[in-house]
Formats: structure tokens, sequence, C-alpha cells
């Protein structure tokens, strides 16, 4: 974006040949008859251009400058979506100008507006706060001109004969609650009104009017109060919907010298099958990706609608939006009186800054046999952006107190940033402690009546952030969770506009105490160790103890105190604390051999008690055991499945997942009661993990190790696997669903042809499982999440099974699934991402890997077939039909032994294949286990045995040679067991269960 001077901009005014030859008319927005500014706030100021030169003149307006009345800010501007030609040429952000031109050229027909030809032009505009009360004569400055940058003929403009707009001092937004309900229901619309004016002023809202034919009547509404400078009144407006339909609450807010522009509330829905649409984020940088929820509610007490079914939803705006993946689910088969369902869509979004996205949905239904079609709803408006705020707390306790909240700015934009300015939130209802905003690194802080300055030398970079805290000493109770605006504004530059961002701080009307969070367990020999993250509002734990499965039946009474050794329903309560920040417990009233079933309550300092349904409302078994032989030496529990086979840090500890959350525990050989503890509280990632990871060496960190996972929302990272803090994120890649296990290439392992190519930078590999979008591997740097190159040839199938790196010939083997292509096994150059080979192998569910002994890789299919790949031909050396393809034969990949393999089969079989003469693999052995996981081996004083999960609970121990079952371990009641993996160091085996517990055992059996 160009920056000129004015007196650059007189030069290009050659003498006017016109009379008034064109206007500027600003835009009343939806409801209003004029147009509305607020003070010191972020506005959009539109004004519509027309060309109204006589019909003997062929006079064109092609370029329109405007300049800004003085105090005004100019933060930005864009064309109007509905007249797109048009460009921002240039902002001089210190004369307060913007200028826009015509894209088409000057041989192009219809360059910029013929006569009685109108183009609309949003300002982003932030009006001076230097009034008590409206300033109805607001108006352009002089120097806004028009012209014909073909012809150079320019025409002046008379600002003081224009239409005059409105400068007032309240700003408002209106919230609506519930958004789905049933005709003549009852919803409650909460306005906001901060006051930007000099003066404190006494503020009332009008009844809303209905933005549509659905009628709103007004029950009663909050009265008038006064409302400070810098602070906010809240005003609650119960409202009936006497019709069905989709309705937004159009409220206006007024003072007696001065009204509020009229805001909108969120589209609600009014009828017996409703929906109320939303999208996660709404300040999106170019590439991100967002997510589409269409919640549906079934509002009638005795219908109900089967295969209710979402719509594609349209979208809407000028930017490129991108289905990745969506819906989830396709539809819900019944939706009983009542019952709501969520659907969700995953888009890409792209464009330039300021291009807007936005989306309506609709659901379909059938009611008695006949086709039913809800309203269509309509998402909130969301933004490409060059930079963003995100909140560290986006809800808060009204009961919280000294409580530090984190403001990080991320800046994708072209400079750097230097100053960012937090203006105060609302005075009344956040309340500064006395250490106020911390200076941090090289920034500097500053404080004046109105806001925070921090101000540094170096700044945050281009593809940065930093994070700026202030600590509030309380806040003021609301009626109802009520949401508040957190303004800032940022700088990069004296002569550069400055950049307004801000997010919104829910403070909560407390009901109910929140859960604590990420709860999980260690059972040991006589004892049961629980670990949670006690939240914000936390005055003390409860932790209720029920014998056997079946969780706590009987939740605490609020106000209610309790000992160990109360009885509630089920359960007696193991732990009880007050006014304490204890996060742990150890139970060791417990007998080895017995299950047990955990739930915990958070209390606040009112003795108000959280749900208690953490990790879920099952709460977390556990059950503890004596260290003897058959018996686990401990097991850790955190309530969900974690049949994903554990990764070994050799004689350290393993590592896991659960749900959306990786976890670490230590191996202790010495102190039984350090033995299984965590190495880190479980690390969230964005979306489910679906594979287990590489936990690696990385270049340049000598003595560190490097977990590398991906998840379902398709963002990738690398976490310091002694802490789990985040090394990187990239959520900018696109990539959707990632479901198969990363590879990575590291340069200390990598042959002279990598080094040439990469001398410094470490790979990792990820590939997608998308259902409804193009499927591509991406290559990133290791250590920075950039991306290096991306393999997306538009027919790749969905990649669930784990990729192999050939370190010796850089190739990369991706099996994929089939319904895309029929060539389902891509081999790829590993340094660049260019497609090396093709086979048509069938479906390939699972993974493929390296037999070392024949240098073969080994590619198992869901046909029944295991294949035999030459790497240096890429040919098939030779195929084994296992079993027919009409079943789904295998439950895992086809692990190498010897020359052969070892697979786990759907027939309750596990089979040894190994080479014959011929050089093809032949069945040695079978031995039936039921459901059978993948396997394990384990070679000790020269006798190698298998480990094996199954489905009835245990763990089997196979002899490699001849396959007998010499030994199992239980590991709990009948359920799948998970695929097991062996810390040959110290002879142990770690294995997941479904119902949430990873376990250590002693081998061999």
């Amino acid at each position: 974006m160009n920056v000129r001077i004015l007196a650059l901009v007189a030069v290009l005014l050659p003498a006017v040949g016109f009379s008034q030859t064109w206007t500027v008319r600003p835009v009343p927005s939806a409801g209003e008859t004029v147009a509305r500014v607020v003070m010191e706030d972020a506005s959009d100021l539109v004004l519509d251009v027309t060309n109204t030169t006589t019909a003997t003149s062929d006079a064109r307006v092609s370029e329109v400058s405007f300049v800004l009345p003085t105090g005004y800010q100019i933060l930005g501007g864009l064309p109007a979506e509905e007249n797109p030609n048009w460009k921002v040429e240039y902002i001089d952000a210190n004369e307060r100008r913007i200028t826009f031109q015509s894209t088409w050229g000057c041989v192009d027909e219809g360059r910029g507006l013929a006569r009685n030809e109108t183009a609309r032009f949003v300002l982003s505009v932030v009006g001076p706060s230097n009034r008590t009360t409206d300033n109805t004569t607001e108006r352009l400055a002089a120097g806004t001109y028009a012209r014909d940058q073909c012809d150079g003929t320019s025409y002046t403009f008379n600002v003081n004969n224009m239409t005059a707009w409105t400068r007032g001092i309240l700003a408002a937004n209106v919230t609506l609650v519930p958004r789905v309900l049933a005709v003549n229901g009852s919803t409650v619309a909460r306005v906001v009104v901060e006051n930007r004016g000099t003066g404190a002023a006494t503020v009332s809202v009008d009844n809303p009017t209905s933005t549509s034919s659905v009628p709103l009547t007004t029950v009663n509404k909050d009265g008038g109060r006064s409302v400070a400078v810098r602070s906010a009144g809240v005003f609650a407006v119960n409202l009936r919907p006497t019709a069905a339909g989709a309705v937004a609450a159009r409220v206006r807010a007024r003072t007696s010298n001065s009204n509020a522009p009229l805001v909108d509330s969120p589209l609600a829905n009014v009828g017996n099958l409703v929906a109320a649409a939303d999208m996660d984020v709404v300040d999106a940088f170019a590439g991100d990706q967002v997510t589409l929820r269409l919640i549906v509610f079934n509002t009638s007490t005795t219908n109900a609608y089967t295969q209710v079914r979402p719509r594609a939803p349209v979208p809407l705006g000028n930017a490129t939006a991108s289905l990745v993946s969506g819906p989830s689910p396709e539809s819900v088969a019944q939706l009983a009186p009542g019952a709501s369902a969520q659907f969700t869509w995953r888009y890409q979004v792209s464009g330039a800054p300021g291009a807007s996205y936005q989306f309506q949905a609709q659901v379909d239904g059938t009611l008695n046999g006949s086709a039913v079609a809800g309203d269509l709803v309509t998402a909130r408006k969301g933004r490409i952006v060059e930079h963003r705020v995100r909140l560290s707390h986006e809800t808060v306790s009204t009961a919280a107190t000294s409580l530090t909240v984190g403001y990080t700015v991320q800046n994708r934009g072209t400079l750097p940033i230097y100053e960012v300015k937090l203006f105060k939130p609302a005075v009344n209802y956040f309340s500064v402690a006395a250490s106020g905003p911390q200076a941090f690194g090289d920034w500097n802080v500053y404080t004046d009546t109105t806001s925070y300055l921090w101000e540094s030398e170096s700044g945050i970079p281009v593809g940065g952030e930093a994070t700026f805290r202030i600590t509030y000493s309380g806040f003021t109770a609301v009626l109802a969770d009520t949401a508040f605006r957190h303004r800032l504004e940022l700088n990069q530059g004296w002569n550069d506009p400055r950049i307004r961002v801000e997010a919104t701080m829910t403070l909560l009307a407390v009901t109910a105490a929140p859960d604590v969070e990420r709860l999980t367990g260690v059972a040991r020999d006589g004892s049961v160790t629980l670990t949670w993250d006690n939240p914000f509002n936390h005055g003390g734990t409860l932790v209720l103890r029920a014998q056997g499965t079946n969780p706590p039946n009987t939740a605490p009474t609020s106000g209610v105190r309790y000992a160990v050794g109360d009885v509630l329903g089920n359960a007696t309560v193991a732990y009880e604390d007050e006014f304490s920040s204890a996060s742990s417990m150890t139970d060791t009233a417990v007998t080895n051999g017995t299950t047990y079933t955990y739930r915990v309550f958070n209390a606040d300092d009112q003795l108000r008690y959280g749900p208690g349904n953490q990790p879920t409302s099952q709460g977390l078994l556990a059950t503890p055991r004596a260290r003897v032989a058959g018996n686990p030496l401990w097991c850790y529990s955190v309530g969900l499945d974690t049949t994903l086979q554990p990764v070994t840090e050799l004689g350290v500890g393993i590592f896991s997942s659960f749900n959306d959350s990786v976890v670490a525990t230590l191996t202790h050989t010495v102190n039984p009661s350090e033995d299984g503890a965590e190495r880190f509280r479980p690390v969230k990632m964005a979306g489910k993990i679906a594979t287990r990871f590489p936990v690696v060496p990385l270049l340049g960190r000598p003595g560190q190790q490097w977990i590398v996972v991906g998840d379902q929302t398709g963002v990738p990272a690398v976490l310091n696997a002694a802490t789990g803090e985040f090394l990187w994120r990239n959520n900018t890649l696109g990539l959707g669903n990632i479901s198969s296990f990363p590879v990575t290439q590291l340069l200390d392992y990598a042959n002279p042809e990598y080094r040439t190519t990469y001398s410094n930078v470490d790979l990792a590999i990820f590939a997608t499982r998308n259902t409804s979008a193009l499927n591509q591997v991406v290559a990133l740097n290791a250590a920075t999440g950039a991306l290096i190159w991306r393999y997306r040839p538009g027919d790749l199938g969905m990649v669930s099974g784990g990729m192999l790196m050939d370190y010796t010939t850089n190739r990369l083997y991706v099996p994929t699934r089939s319904g895309t292509s029929a060539a389902t096994l891509r081999v790829l150059n590993s340094l660049t991402g260019a497609e090396v080979a093709r086979l048509e192998l069938g479906d390939l569910e699972f993974g493929v890997v390296r037999n070392a002994t024949s240098n073969q890789i080994l590619v198992t299919a869901n046909d029944g077939r295991v294949h035999g790949v030459t790497p240096s031909t890429f040919a098939l050396a030779w195929t084994v039909q296992v079993d027919s393809a009409s079943q789904r034969t295998f439950s895992h990949f086809a692990r190498p032994q010897g020359r052969g393999f070892v697979v786990s089969r759907t027939n309750n079989t596990v089979e040894r294949y190994e080479m014959d003469a011929t050089n093809v693999p032949k069945l040695l052995w079978t031995t039936p286990v039921e459901n059978p996981s993948g396997s394990f081996t384990l070679n000790q004083n020269g006798v190698a045995r298998l480990y094996v999960g199954s489905t009835d609970g245990k763990v089997h121990q196979l002899e490699l040679e001849g396959g007998a079952d010499t030994g199992q371990v239980t590991v709990g009641p009948a359920q799948a067991i998970g695929v097991p993996t062996i810390d040959h160091t110290v002879s142990r085996l770690h294995v997941g269960t479904t119902d949430g517990r990873i376990c250590a055992f002693p081998v061999p059996f």
C-alpha cells in the first residue's frame, strides 16, 4: 500500500473543467435514517459515490479520494462487495486520506463510473471522543475529490453540500439466548451499552424490533440507568416471538442527547424443527480453517423427526471458502421431542485482507412420512485479517480475583508491530490490580486514563506473536453470562494507519462451579493417585469413590460440607478439602484386586459443586494390584480409549494419547511409588489424535526428544517430550484430517543426497484422511513447521495407515484407501515430493513397513493379501493370499519377522509366515487368539516371543518358534486390548485398553 503526501495529491489535480459532477452520500445501516459512527471506536462509514455529469458530457469517475474531518483516524477501507472492480490505491494516515481507483484500465470499456452510475465504499474510521452528545453535522473535509485517471480530468466537491453523518457517544452490542425456541417461547436480548463520551449519561434501550416477519413482543425490560465514561450498562429485555421463522432482535440504545447505532442480535430460529448456525473463527488468516456448526433442536413436545440431514451450506461473501470435511455426522436417524443434534463442517478460507466469509445453512427432516424443511439460518460474518488478538481467558467467573489475562497479538501483516495499546475495558466491570499491565522483554508499558500502551524497539515481527498481560483484581457480578469487548490498537509506524483488533471476554453468572480438568489416575500396589487441574473458580475438592465399574450415582449438594467416609448413594467420600489449592490426592483406603470408579467435584468458595463429569460422567476406573507375577506394575487411567500403541523411550518412560490429548508417564524401576507417574500433564491438541506418533531427536537440540503428532482437525505439531510444551503448531496448511502415523527424515541419519539438498533441515511428513476433499502429503521443517513441499495430485485416496520412509533411497511409501484411485500405493521422492511410482495393490488401510532382513516393503491389503515390494524397482516380489478377498482379513499390518511376517487376523488367529525355497512366504503356524491386536516381539536370552492383545481383556505371549501360547496377563475385564510395546532395556511391556488405562507388565510372563 503506497503512502503519499498531500502535496503529491495536489500535483495530480489539474484545473477543473466541470462544476459539481459527482456526489458522495453516507449510507445509513439497516433500520437507520442517518449514517452513524461511534466516538473513539472503530466504525464502518459507508459512502455512495455517484457520477452526476450532464447527459451531454462523457466524463467518467475512475478515482475518488476522501479526506476525513479533523480528529478522525482512517484505519482502512474496501470497495463494497457489490462493486468489486475498485481497489484502495493509497492511504495517508496523517492526512486522513484514502483513495480508491477503478481496476479497469483506460482501454477497458466501463472503467469507473459512467453518468448516473454509483459505487459504494466502506471506510473503517475512528471518530474523536471530544463531545458529550451526538454531532449530527459530520462531513468529509476539503481536499476530497474525484477524477478520471485516464483523461486527467478532476472534479472538486463542495463538502458543505453533502449529507452529514452522525458521530455519537454510545456503542452497543446485543446477544439473544436461547436462539432456538418454539413459537411463544421466551428469549432474552442482553444489551451491553458502552459510553465513549466525556461525561456520564443516562442510558435506556428501546423495545427491540424484528428483522423479519416474525413479531417480537417485549414482555419486560430493564429501565434506564446512569453509565459513566468508559463504563458499560447491561440491559435485559425479555422477548416472546409469536410466529415461526428466522429472526434477529434489532435494538437501539439511547440517552437524552445521543443514540447508539442500531445493532442486531445473532439470528434466532422459532418453530418446531429449528436451527442456529455459528462459526468458531470470525477473524481468520488467509489459509486458516474454520468450523461451521449447525445446532438443530426439536422444540415439539410430541413429534419426532427422522432422517434429519443438513443441506450443503451456502457460502456468502467475497472470500474463498473450500470445503475440507463435513458434514459430521451426515445425518441423524431420529430427533426425539426436546432433543438436539449438531452438524459441523470444516472450511479453508482465503482471500485478500478484508474479504468476508459467511454461511447459510438449512436442515431437512421427515415427519410422519412427509418431508419437512427447516428455515434458512445464517452464521455471523467473518473476515480475512492480517492481525488479531487471542485472550487467555475468554470466559471468567465474576468470583475470580487477581486473574492475569494474556492478550496474544498475532502479526501476519507486512510490517512489524512496535506499539500495542489496550483500551480499558468497561471499568465498572473490570477492575485492574495495582500491578496492572506487565512489562516484558524490551516492551515497556505506560498507562493513561483511557488505555495501557506497550512499546518496543524490536516489536512483533512479521509472522510472529507476543502476549501482553494485565492482572485484574476482580469483576463485577452479572445476572446472566455477558460478553464485553476488549479493544486493542496496533501501530506499525508513525506514517502507517493504526490497526484495531478486538476480542470478547464473557463474565459468567455462576450457578454451578466449573469442573476440574485433565483428571487422571495411577493405580499401584495398595494405592490410587488422582491428579487434576483446578479451574479458576476453585475453593476445594470432593472425591467420591464407588466400588465396581458403576460410577458414583449421587452428586453432592451445594452448600453441604462432607467428611471422608460419608456415604452418598453408591459411593463414599474418599477425599475432601476446603480453601485449598491441592490438585492431587492418594487414596490408600483401597484393596488390591478391587476395581473402583472415581468422580471428582470441584467446589467454589460458596461451596457450589461442579458436575463431576471429568473426564466423562462415567468417572475414572482404577484397580490397585500387588506387584507380583501376572499383575501390572501400575496402570495409568485417563477414562477414554487408550488402545493406540504406546511409544517407548527406552528406560525412561512411554508416550501415548487419548482422544485429543498426548500423555507421558515415567519408568522408575527403583522407587515403586514414582513408577508410572506423569512426565507432564496431558497436552491437548485441536482435535482427536487417531494414530501413534514418532518421538525423535531434532537437529541442533542434543539430548532432547521431540513428539511429532497430528490430529483430525489437520493441525500438525511438535512437542518437547520432556515438558509437553509445543515447539510449534501449524494451523495454516488446510490439511483436514490427519489419521496416519507421521514420519520423519532426519539429517543426522540421512544419505549424502539428502544432505546436499537439505544441509540443516529435518523433515516431518504428514498425510491426510479426508472423505470429501482432496488428500495430500506435506513435508514440513521439523524445527519450525514451515512447508517444504506438498504432494496433492488430485487423485490421492485417504491415508489411514502409516507411511514408510526409506532413508537409503530417499523414497516415501504412501498407502491409501481405494475409491479415489486404483493406484493405492504411491512412492514419492522424499526430497521433493515428486511422484516416483504408483502401484495398484487394493484397498490399503494399514501402514507399510520394511523387512530389514529381506529388504522388502511389506504391504497389507484389505482383500486378504500381503505383498512384498522390491524397493529398487518397485516391482512385486511376491503376493500371499492369506484369506479370501470377500472379508476383512487383518486387524493390523503384517509385522516383519525373519524373512517373513506375522499377521493378526479377524478370524481369531495369529499366524506366522516365512520364506520358502522359492522366496515366497509360506504359513508356519497358526495360534488361536480372540480378536488379536497387532503384535510386538521380544528376543531375550536367545528366546524370541510375540506379544498380542485380545478382546478377552488379556495380553497373550506366543513362542515365535511354533506359536505356542505360553502365558497371559489380565489387563482388565473382557474388552479390546491394544497393540503392546516393549522396553527391552527394563523388560517391560506397555499396553492400553478400551476403558482408558495404560498398564505396565514385566516380561516374559
